[in-house]
């Protein structure tokens, strides 16, 4: 009794009887909330003999304690913040725009990267909710990345009636058609600064396209597609989207070069209108 089966992973949200000296069972606070201490609890296995159950429930304090009560704490407000911010976007929903860094930039699988105002002006011209105002928005559970901890991933699904009059953001406009929106899950990603604003967002990224009925396209092409709009093939939208960058108040694929953080200047274009000019 109370001794974990041999070459079992260390489970420490099971129910392990303290030894006496332990105090009261900390099952709470041995929630994992990091990918890295989950990492940690799980690669090691139990041992065998009287005290394994004891001895588990040790190591898993160990690990925890490591990270400290002030970066779990941290890491919770993070995940917080970045669900707040994906169902405030601006594409699905309207924009805080507060909770975005100066150095903000977003990427899709294809447009990006947009910086903050770039990416807020042309989100703006879609107004999706109010082409689809039963939007819903079905987000998972945020995970941190192993490897960037200020970076947050969650899968996204959406679902709504096309019952309002959808924008193009070119000057079209669709209709109420009825059309149900289902679109299959799409990775999402946020990552803050140390002030806890967002410098960068990615979406659209669709993992299994046998999932809803907009196939390999996410983000505003999952869109068009409900409405019954045209989607250009790569050719002709590369056309499009070089035209685009020459106009005013009109989508933009990617962000003029010089108005990007220097991270990212390498990824922007050389030509058409600045971001100051463009809205």
């Amino acid at each position: 009794k109370g001794v974990l089966p041999a070459k079992q992973p260390v489970n420490c949200s099971s129910s392990i009887a303290p030894a006496a000296d332990m105090g009261p069972s900390p099952l709470i606070a041995l929630i994992v909330t990091t990918p890295a201490l989950t990492s940690a609890l799980f690669r090691s296995t139990a041992p065998t003999g009287p005290r394994s159950a004891t001895a588990a429930a040790l190591r898993c304090r160990t690990v925890l304690s490591a990270a400290g009560p002030a970066e779990l704490e941290k890491t919770a407000e993070l995940k917080r913040l970045a669900r707040e911010f994906v169902l405030n976007d601006g594409f699905h929903q309207p924009a805080k725009p507060e909770m975005l860094a100066d150095d903000f930039v977003w990427f899709g699988p294809i447009v990006g990267p947009l910086n903050k105002q770039d990416f807020l002006g042309t989100v703006g011209l879609f107004a999706v909710w109010d082409g689809f105002p039963d939007m819903k928005m079905s987000l998972s559970d945020f995970t941190q990345d192993p490897t960037e901890p200020n970076r947050f991933w969650a899968i996204l699904r959406l679902s709504g009636t096309h019952s309002g009059t959808q924008q193009s953001g070119t000057g079209m406009s669709f209709p109420p058609s009825g059309a149900a929106l289902d679109v299959g899950p799409q990775c999402v990603s946020v990552t803050f600064d140390e002030e806890g604003l967002v410098t960068r967002y990615t979406g659209g990224y669709i993992v299994d396209r046998r999932q809803g009925t907009t196939g390999e396209f996410g983000g505003f092409f999952a869109i068009t597609k409900t409405v019954g709009g045209f989607l250009p093939g790569m050719r002709l939208a590369k056309v499009l989207n070089w035209v685009g960058a020459k106009l005013k108040r009109f989508p933009k694929a990617r962000s003029h070069e010089a108005d990007l953080p220097t991270r990212w200047k390498g990824q922007g274009r050389s030509h058409g209108v600045r971001t100051d000019e463009a809205w």
